[in-house]
């Protein structure tokens, strides 16, 4: 009895082609989810880096008008 080689052995891969393919149960009634809304999530933080850059801004002018003075 001869022995079969390693590649007549192995199990042919099985690739999903046009005719394997089953479509999932409820394909058409696919929901279309929108993107959420982070407006009102940020809405802190957005006013807290407005205070940020209004202080930053003003220790700087004030860096600006100290050097002139002295």
């Amino acid at each position: 009895m001869a022995n079969p080689s390693r590649s007549q052995r192995r199990k042919p891969i099985r690739t999903p082609g046009a005719g394997q393919r089953r479509p999932t149960p409820g394909a058409q009634q696919q929901r279309h989810l929108e993107p959420p809304d982070y407006s009102r999530d940020y809405a802190d933080v957005r006013r807290d880096m407005r205070l940020i850059a209004l202080i930053s801004l003003l220790l700087f002018v004030g860096m600006v008008g100290v050097s002139f003075v002295l």
